[in-house]
């Protein structure tokens, strides 16, 4: 049986575009690590592994699943764990395991390596809301995967302070790894869109407290709707999202309208395209959230309420669940460009890396 002393879990495709960059630093260092997909989310991992130059996974827990139903998903945690106890004596020999994040497989992974006594390194750490229950569940993840925790990157101040009460090392990552995705992305094109330069708007929703509450999902499609009167809809679908389009009659409603293009995912050097060209972006996803803060893209996030403060004082801002707001958002920036702004020069992954490199160092 090989030895080794990391292994690093990744569940989503989240979790994959905000770890690439990380992976890519431990194998320029020649840091060995175990690569294992826990299954959760299998869609496009492919066009991933392309964009970002990641190598194919040593391990794939559950492989040939998505996750996108509340069927998929209890088969899949079902099969996760059973995966997680037949590797039990092989993931012993390690000394640290990383996980990312806030999903299923964030708390499932950081469970299981506890359990076989693998010390947890959790990246994105810290990130709080102010209800224990909103967001449902990733604010319940949070708080259980700080309890599991060996060593916390947390990406602010912030999220540190949090974590003052929690157990284990905090490091301060000075930002979110997503920043070297997106410097890592940028870097590869020879030329950049003009920002706002496209006559339409994105749409991205997945989260579950917005697809499981039916009287707020039918909210958010008749936001998408009075959008679409303002200005044409590309409205990207998550796989859950999709599932749950096809299970309503929304799929076919929007459909019908004639302003809303229902796109599949896409490699993210093209989403990220995609998102530079529009005009703005609608969403309830706190990655997207971050990039658009990056990025400068007028963004409404359709929330009440958010763990993030990225872009909320410049160029995001909340709806609220406010009937109208949406479109009132999009009437103001219809034929609006903007200001692609620089990627900052500084880079969280590296530093999630030395401190991974000084941690094993001293394991040996």
């Amino acid at each position: 049986m090989t030895e080794y002393s990391l292994i690093v879990l990744i569940g989503t495709k989240a979790q994959f575009i905000k770890t690439a960059p990380i992976l890519r630093d431990l194998d320029c260092r020649g840091i060995e690590y175990r690569l294992v997909y826990t299954g959760q989310h299998s869609e496009t991992f492919g066009m991933l592994e392309a964009a970002f130059g990641t190598r194919v996974p040593d391990d794939e827990m559950v492989p040939g699943v998505e996750a996108s139903t509340h069927r998929t998903f209890f088969s899949w945690a079902v099969s996760f764990w059973h995966a997680a106890w037949q590797r039990r004596s092989e993931w012993k020999s390690a000394s640290y395991g990383l996980v990312h994040g806030d999903t299923a497989s964030t708390l499932f992974g950081a469970l299981a390596l506890r359990l076989v006594g693998v010390s947890v390194l959790h990246v994105e750490a810290g990130l709080r809301s102010p209800r224990l229950l909103k967001p449902f569940p990733e604010e319940l993840v949070r708080r259980a995967v700080s309890r599991l925790s060996s060593v916390h990157f947390a990406p602010d101040d912030a999220s540190a302070l949090n974590l003052e009460k929690s157990q284990g090392k905090i490091v301060v990552t000075r930002g979110n790894t997503l920043r070297d995705s997106l410097a890592m992305v940028l870097s590869g094109w020879e030329t950049v869109p003009t920002a706002g330069g496209g006559a339409y708007a994105v749409v991205s929703i997945h989260r579950t407290e917005n697809l499981t509450r039916a009287r707020r999902f039918d909210f958010l499609m008749n936001q998408v709707l009075e959008i679409a009167g303002v200005v044409p809809v590309r409205f990207v679908l998550h796989p859950t999202t999709r599932e749950k389009l096809r299970s309503s009659t929304w799929y076919d409603r929007l459909m019908a309208s004639g302003n809303v293009a229902l796109m599949e995912r896409k490699s993210y050097p093209m989403f990220i395209r995609m998102l530079i060209d529009s005009e703005c972006l609608f969403t309830d996803g706190g990655s997207n959230q971050e990039e658009a803060a990056m990025l400068g893209i007028p963004t409404m996030l359709f929330r009440e309420e958010t763990e993030r403060s990225d872009g909320l004082t410049d160029n995001v801002c909340l709806s609220y669940m406010r009937q109208g707001a949406a479109a009132e958002f999009a009437r103001h920036h219809r034929g609006k460009s903007w200001r692609i702004r620089p990627i900052e020069n500084l880079s969280p992954s590296s530093i999630i890396v030395d401190a991974i490199a000084a941690s094993l160092a001293q394991r040996r």
